[in-house]
């Protein structure tokens, strides 16, 4: 289809619902990422809220939302996945006809939600299983999240896990909804144990939220103004329906927190590309998130950063939205764009980079004021290497000065003894620090005030880009 074809069918969806596609997905739309510890029910709760059919207690819902064979054999999510829950504008969920769990139901719910819903709620399916933290970490640094649902299963105690995951979400100040799931057949006593455990890491020093159990409506009204502070606790039955109608109407009351549309749109546009597929009949497909901006079809436009600084020169053929085709794309869309580049240059292409109009010299150095988390004991010092965090990119990097140590007092460290005893700094867990990131591969697009995770294993600090070292000039453009 054309630009003037794809505009004026946006045109067309506008004048029906009287808002745009792109109005419906960016300022009505609410990220939430869903985590919890391995077969604590993430998959089945986003199947029962999404297609509003009971769980059987042998996976039958999550069998309507997982996307690989492996997945539906373990009954293990392995990999980061999106699913759309629509809210009319009474609250009532967005029901589209149909045998659901199949690829033709699910892209004329996506459709219908893009057209119809007065909220959107985007439910991130994350990993649980120890072995796909990283993948976790992943999805949390990436996807903008405006809530988290931690999910605990209400049988069993919480594990270390759910306290990684409290703590993951609380680095990037994301406020969190306790859900309480399998609690039909839970008996009093063990749900009881669960709920003291579990409020006791909501108020640890690294968490610091006060939970507050959810038992009617007045309730939700209650807490939503209180997020930041509050951690709203729903027991719920996928098998049963218990809770559920309290949990939608939770994601349907809470407000927005992220105002891309409203204070980013007029910024110079910034699309970071999360996935890169190649489409028979269409060619080069990226898929990302508009952080800043707005982009027409038809513009010429600028992807990289490559491994050498370099950006590639294309024009945008096509954009969707929900499966939609669409005239534009502003910040705040998650976004499918088509992109004009020849067979050799698409291999140059990976996620990690950027679409932009206007290029930017990448950053290969950068300085970031940092917190090392308490726990496991990490002693950072200079040439420590670690897997480095920021927004979309993963990259691992080097620490190649520590400008200065402060301690969780912030007191200077060395009045402590942090150092080793040659006169070099060194950063424990609790302390704080300001330190010099090197990326060991290849230069990359980030800016000041992104916030920044590094981790090996698990997460060892968190912090907040300060300073990035560039010579401020425009790298080459491969045309």
């Amino acid at each position: 289809m054309t630009t003037a074809g794809a505009k004026s069918k946006d045109q067309a969806i506008r004048t029906e619902t009287g808002r745009s596609i792109a109005d419906n997905l960016s300022a009505r739309n609410i990220r939430v990422a869903v985590v919890g510890n391995v077969d604590a029910g993430k998959s089945t709760l986003i199947g029962t809220l999404t297609t509003q059919i009971r769980d059987d207690g042998r996976g039958k819902a999550r069998s309507l939302i997982m996307r690989h064979a492996h997945e539906l054999e373990t009954g293990r999510t392995s990999t980061v996945s999106s699913n759309l829950l629509g809210f009319k504008e009474n609250g009532d969920t967005i029901v589209c006809p149909g045998t659901a769990g199949t690829k033709k139901h699910r892209v004329k719910l996506e459709e219908l939600i893009g057209r119809e819903a007065d909220r959107v709620v985007t439910l991130t399916d994350l990993a649980g299983h120890e072995k796909y933290l990283k993948t976790t970490i992943y999805g949390v640094s990436k996807g903008f999240a405006d809530y988290a649902l931690v999910l605990v299963n209400s049988r069993q105690p919480p594990t270390h896990m759910t306290l990684h995951h409290l703590n993951l979400c609380s680095a990037f100040g994301i406020p969190v909804i306790v859900v309480l799931t399998k609690i039909d057949g839970c008996p009093k006593h063990v749900l009881k144990s669960t709920k003291e455990e579990v409020a006791a890491m909501l108020r640890s020093p690294d968490v610091s939220k006060r939970p507050y159990t959810i038992r009617s409506e007045h309730d939700i009204e209650t807490v939503t103004d209180k997020m930041g502070a509050v951690a709203p606790v729903v027991g719920v039955s996928c098998v049963t329906g218990d809770g559920m109608d309290l949990l939608r109407r939770v994601l349907f009351s809470v407000p927005k927190r992220r105002r891309h549309h409203e204070k980013k749109i007029s910024k110079p546009l910034e699309y970071l590309v999360e996935d890169i597929f190649n489409v028979p009949g269409t060619g080069l497909v990226v898929s990302g998130f508009v952080n800043a901006g707005r982009l027409a079809l038809g513009e010429a436009v600028f992807a990289g950063p490559l491994d050498d600084g370099s950006f590639l020169k294309t024009t945008v053929k096509s954009a969707h939205l929900a499966r939609t085709l669409v005239g534009e794309v502003v910040a705040g869309d998650d976004a499918c764009l088509a992109l004009s580049l020849g067979k050799e240059q698409r291999k140059k292409l990976r996620p990690g980079m950027v679409v932009l109009r206007d290029v930017v010299e990448p950053v290969r150095k950068f300085e970031a004021e940092i917190y090392v988390v308490k726990g496991e004991g990490t002693t950072i010092r200079e040439n420590y290497t670690t897997l480095v965090h920021v927004l979309h990119v993963r990259q691992a990097a080097r620490v190649t000065d520590i400008v200065e140590v402060v301690d969780y007092r912030h007191f200077p460290v060395s009045r402590f003894g942090g150092n080793l005893g040659d006169g070099k700094d060194v950063v424990r867990p609790g302390c704080k620090a300001r330190v010099t990131f090197e990326f060991l591969h290849r230069p990359e697009h980030i800016r000041e005030g992104m916030r920044v995770i590094f981790r090996d294993s698990h997460v060892r600090g968190i912090g907040v880009i300060t300073e990035v070292h560039n010579g401020k000039k425009a790298p080459p453009v491969q045309n």
